[in-house]
């Protein structure tokens, strides 16, 4: 990416870190504006669907060939994260059921292939989504962001899966579908401020709007871009 798109691309990445610090989630989570919830579930997929088109179109310049290994193990690395931390989470809470349905090894998953991993793969997803809520998942690794990554692997594997195989990936097409995605994320997180601001009724939400408002500003110092450090609230925050 140019400078201009990592800096967008930065500070959308930065506010989705901001909303799902644990220090932060009693503020939004089934409060109004309850849409603000729902912006941040499709924010955070379309965020790693960004990083992955970028990354195929980096990576795979040779056809379509290249274009599917290189999103086939995506998903698998993917896959198998959830499925790990998913596996932690069922050991620890004695759910024997789910804890089978996700106790893969790594060269169980990359053995897979086509359908049956795009199957396997969306199935950790959906149970991946109805955990990430369960007390201590977090803590183990089921998380909001790495459901949205899954997500978006799954997606990004579905448009290659099938290509014939001398199909040429036009890389420079890819570049120019990265930009138009980046300009609507920047849009979604500039209408996402709108509902930030209604938080402000307590002293975390507060909080919570200022630590937004810093992961808005991206400082260019030196030709470089980064965002600053997130306000420090009132416990140590999530990484």
């Amino acid at each position: 990416m140019n400078i201009e798109l990592t800096r967008d691309i930065k500070m959308v990445g930065a506010c989705i870190g901001v909303a799902n610090d644990k220090n932060y989630l009693n503020v939004w989570q089934n409060q109004p504006p309850l849409d603000f919830g729902t912006d941040l579930t499709k924010l955070g997929v379309d965020y790693e669907a960004v990083l992955l088109k970028d990354a195929l179109a980096d990576g795979a310049t040779g056809g379509a060939g290249d274009a599917k290994s290189l999103a086939e193990t995506l998903l698998e690395d993917a896959a198998y994260k959830l499925a790990r931390a998913l596996a932690n989470h069922f050991t620890k809470t004695g759910d024997l059921d789910n804890l089978g349905k996700v106790d893969f090894t790594r060269t169980e998953i990359v053995r897979l292939r086509n359908q049956n991993l795009l199957d396997q793969s969306t199935a950790i997803r959906d149970l991946g989504t109805a955990t990430v809520t369960e007390p201590s998942a977090d803590g183990r690794g089921v998380t909001a962001a790495r459901v949205a990554k899954l997500t978006a692997a799954i997606g990004a594997f579905k448009n290659v899966m099938n290509l014939p195989r001398g199909q040429v990936v036009n890389r420079s097409t890819l570049k120019k579908e990265v930009e138009t995605d980046v300009a609507a994320l920047v849009t979604d997180v500039s209408n996402m401020d709108d509902l930030v601001l209604q938080f402000d009724g307590t002293d975390d939400g507060k909080r919570f709007n200022e630590a937004w408002k810093h992961a808005r500003m991206i400082v260019n110092i030196g030709g470089s871009h980064s965002s600053g450090p997130v306000p420090t609230p009132a416990t140590t925050p999530k990484p």
